[in-house]
């Protein structure tokens, strides 16, 4: 079951699945990591529809082989405990201590925990960008049938008037560079406004002051000056125009 710490992503092309470790949502409750990995996971798809007319070209008959991180049970159970705190502070109205701070690795070693996922994304943070690999089957697309999506993109990530904006900056497909004349779309297309098509998840965004790539750590930094009237809620117009 879904919560508000969960946003949920509309028109994916996966499905959601249940499990005991990602609770409904992308890739359980790390936030950055469902919206960083759904970006992706998005425009990859969306370069493989354009492409559609040269699969042989833009997908493989093999998946990619994809590096994976796994923590200890101890490791895993720390990282659980501290991003469930930070959810269930939020969730309760109240303003947790410390802003909540993901490493590359955080996200992997969670990814790692859902077998649906593990393989297909990996994700990496460099020079304070986010780089993600994926490797998808594409059985349920046409002409998709045993071939896979094998990929990578460079994001930038922001936060302006209290919208987040995740723009790709370099994608390759299947090895090949994604031509400049498409890249160009993706630079002024900001792939996190899917989540503000529900009213819950414009209300949950509303928490945070900030958030960003910082010292090559996911930083969700939260609000604190209680008294400070809360911005209105971005509408989907806000989520239409290019980023800055």
């Amino acid at each position: 079951m879904s919560n508000a710490f969960e946003p949920q992503f509309t028109d994916a092309p996966v499905q959601e699945h249940s499990s005991g470790t990602n609770k409904g949502c992308l890739i359980g409750c790390l936030v950055a990591g469902g919206l960083f990995v759904g970006a992706i996971l998005c425009a990859g798809v969306g370069i493989y529809m354009l492409a559609s007319k040269a699969v042989d070209t833009y997908t493989s008959t093999t998946p990619a082989k994809l590096e994976t991180v796994e923590y200890t049970e101890e490791e895993m159970a720390a990282l659980k405990s501290r991003v469930e705190s930070f959810r269930e502070k939020l969730n309760a109205g109240e303003t947790p201590e410390e802003d909540l701070e993901l490493t590359a690795d955080d996200i992997n070693a969670w990814i790692a925990t859902d077998e649906n996922l593990k393989g297909k994304f990996f994700v990496e943070i460099k020079d304070d960008q986010v780089h993600g690999d994926v490797s998808l089957p594409l059985d349920g697309m046409p002409m998709g049938e045993g071939r896979y999506f094998n990929g990578s993109g460079t994001f930038d990530v922001s936060m302006e008037g209290g919208v987040l904006i995740v723009t790709m900056q370099q994608a390759e497909v299947n090895g090949d560079p994604v031509p400049e004349s498409v890249m160009q779309g993706f630079r002024s297309e900001n792939l996190a406004n899917e989540i503000y098509k529900k009213p819950e998840n414009a209300e949950f965004m509303r928490k945070f002051e900030d958030i960003r790539i910082e010292d090559n750590r996911f930083i969700l930094r939260v609000k604190r000056d209680s008294a400070e009237e809360a911005p209105p809620a971005a509408t989907e117009d806000d989520m239409q125009k290019p980023p800055a």
